[in-house]
């Protein structure tokens, strides 16, 4: 199915947005099953531990590495065919990962979830905005930016089914879940308006980028946050066992947090609808954010330390969903946004890759040493808000 997006004077096409925000849900699952099965496919495929987790990291390894290519690809083939072309490689990927006899297929097909991850996070924002009206724009980033904190959140909640029927079967309902919004978003997704200008090479597409500046300042804030919030999703389960807390409360614990910060998307969109500039949303959000998630490194109570996770999470919520609704603003032309998204994604993942060892090994010395690079990154991020504004 093809369509017009909404232009001008046309009202949002919020079933296409519900779609697009379904597959990314659906999509993002594909990570948040790891951890919920982790301790089953280890021992299954002799991986141990560690070994396992690699799943999770080679999940985001090609995101980090070519999220901007993956993105001026996007651009290239148009945001539709992209974000369908994600989703089918999603789906046949899942699937292939749950019928896999071996590690090698097994690790293989989680690099192609990554891939088929990214082209569909890469081309969901382009065509959101384009079947938005201007004034439920900002309301509509703001739902997108729940997408990874509640997809996670969904394949997480499959660890009954793992106990109860195997990880396989588990991984199966998602992969299917998946493929379902393929469906959804091919006769729900229409088309972006057409470009007719000539389309510019790839390489004249990146100097484009570096001459805007604004989209490395959104994509060094979406880093910096991120660095905030997996110093608190990593490692808060872990806090607060050390602190005398028991494992079940330390897991609760996360997950509300998790809740919070998919809670503060919505708040970010919301008041960016009520006119807030979201300039100054991830200014505030990264001020609060890093105070607060400094704290739970410092405070030596478990009910503090949770209390301040979650007023982080919440607060930091902000910053995704404003980060989401200025990238189709820092660039000069609508083709700039697949390959800007893609800059942000590789910025993430980037920091997902290398964040966790770093604070891991600063936790072991001491907890409080966790707490100054937190301060940093939120700095940075205001920083990078502030250069936004100007």
């Amino acid at each position: 199915m093809t369509g017009r997006a909404s232009a001008p004077g046309r009202p949002t096409d919020w079933p296409a947005v519900w779609a697009m925000l379904l597959a990314g849900i659906a999509g993002a699952a594909q990570i948040g099953k790891v951890p919920a099965a982790m301790t089953t496919i280890g021992a299954e495929f002799g991986l141990g531990l560690s070994g396992a987790a690699l799943l999770v990291s080679l999940f985001a390894l090609l995101a980090g590495l070519g999220g901007l290519a993956i993105g001026l690809g996007a651009a290239r083939i148009g945001p539709r065919r992209a974000l369908l072309g994600g989703i089918g490689i999603g789906a046949a990927a899942a699937f292939a990962a749950a019928l896999a006899p071996s590690t090698p297929p097994l690790l293989l097909a989680r690099i192609a979830e990554g891939a088929g991850f990214l082209l569909l996070t890469v081309a969901a924002p382009a065509l959101i905005s384009a079947a938005t009206a201007g004034r439920d724009r900002s309301l509509a980033m703001g739902l997108w930016g729940t997408y990874m904190p509640l997809g996670v959140a969904l394949g997480l909640v499959t660890a009954p089914v793992v106990e109860a029927f195997g990880w396989r079967s588990a991984w199966l309902a998602l992969a299917a879940l998946l493929g379902a919004t393929l469906l959804l978003c091919w006769r729900l997704v229409p088309d972006a308006e057409p470009d007719t200008t000539t389309r510019p090479s790839m390489r004249a597409q990146l100097s484009a980028l570096r001459a805007a500046r604004r989209p490395m300042r959104v994509a060094a804030a979406f880093a910096a946050y991120n660095v905030m919030y997996l110093g608190i999703a990593a490692f808060l389960p872990a806090r607060l066992e050390h602190l005398g807390a028991g494992t079940g409360a330390a897991g609760a614990a996360a997950a509300l947090a998790a809740l919070a910060n998919a809670a503060g998307n919505l708040v970010s969109g919301l008041l960016m609808q009520r006119g807030a500039a979201p300039e100054r949303l991830v200014l505030a959000g990264a001020a609060c954010m890093s105070v607060l998630a400094a704290g739970v490194y410092i405070v030596p109570h478990p009910a503090a330390a949770v209390l301040l996770a979650i007023a982080a999470c919440g607060v930091g919520g902000l910053l995704p969903a404003a980060c989401f609704a200025l990238v189709p603003r820092a660039v000069p032309v609508p083709a700039l946004v697949a390959p800007a998204v893609g800059l942000v994604i590789q910025g993430n993942n980037l920091a997902q890759l290398l964040v966790p060892p770093a604070l891991g090994a600063l936790a072991t010395v001491a907890w409080w040493m966790v707490a100054p690079p937190l301060l940093v990154c939120g700095l940075l991020a205001a920083l990078s808000a502030r250069g936004m504004s100007r």
